[in-house]
């Protein structure tokens, strides 16, 4: 992707497979397993993890594994 195609600061892509969360946890459930390069539109952000939406999912990921500004 291009980083013309992203939205300035609210978007992120994934670098590796990841899980979605229900909540910022890694105890919580999952709801989701997001391919590598999965583009993801940020609603907030905490200390590791961000709310984010894709398509039909909303959920919690971890920032260790992304691509794009979390700020």
């Amino acid at each position: 992707i291009h980083w013309s195609q992203l939205k300035p600061s609210n978007s992120i892509i994934t670098i590796e497979e990841n899980i979605l969360f229900k909540k910022p946890s890694n105890f919580s459930e999952p709801i989701a397993k997001l391919a590598k390069g999965r583009l993801l539109v940020i609603k907030k952000c905490e200390v590791d993890w961000c709310n984010v939406s894709t398509n039909s999912y909303k959920g919690w990921i971890k920032i260790k594994n992304i691509w794009g500004s979390t700020k």
